[in-house]
């Protein structure tokens, strides 16, 4: 079975390319501005002409430094937005995932992560809760022969004493060893 991927490359893809286009809007916003408030007409004799690039001279570099802030506070705030919601869609389920963990590791078996269509982790998420139901399988076999071996024991009427103390201790080692699941999949502490 492949190893899966936790963010899987078409996510990053698209936060790039909804990256680029937040600081592509801001540039296109800051120069339109820009345009538009420098878009003077030239005049119709020489005398107008010089006085229109006289006013743009004057007003160009405090145009260019409030064009430059206005596009730094855009992109300030799309870069803002767009980290909150990359942020919603991993780190929402490493807290869901790292909580379950937790139970999990306690030997709750009974817990399944759940994940939601988007987000980035599912693939691992859901491998890890294969594991569980394969864990869950084995634990269940495992009870399953120990209760089966009990009784077999229980009936033994032809097997030496020492011979069925020693099998009887054998299963009580077994089912000290499994008894955490056995309490887990009912709920015990």
């Amino acid at each position: 079975m492949p190893v899966p991927k936790p963010i899987r490359s078409d996510f990053t893809t698209g936060f790039q390319i909804k990256f680029i286009l937040a600081i592509a809007l801001g540039a296109l916003l800051t120069t339109l501005a820009i345009y538009y408030y420098l878009d003077q007409g030239l005049g119709t004799n020489y005398f107008d002409a010089l006085a229109t690039l006289a006013t743009v001279d004057a007003a160009l570099t405090s145009s260019l430094v409030i064009t430059f802030c206005l596009q730094l506070f855009l992109v300030f705030i799309l870069t803002i937005g767009l980290t909150l919601f990359v942020s919603h869609k991993i780190a929402g389920p490493v807290f869901r995932y790292e909580a379950s963990l937790e139970k999990i590791l306690e030997g709750d078996l009974r817990i399944d992560v759940r994940t939601r269509d988007g987000d980035q982790l599912k693939s691992m998420i859901d491998g890890m809760n294969c594991w569980q139901d394969s864990l869950r399988t084995i634990y269940s076999q495992a009870n399953q022969l120990e209760r089966e071996l009990l009784s077999q024991l229980s009936r033994a009427d032809t097997q030496s004493a020492h011979e069925t103390s020693e099998l009887k201790a054998a299963v009580d080692k077994m089912s000290r060893v499994l008894a955490f699941e056995s309490d887990a999949l009912k709920g015990g502490p």
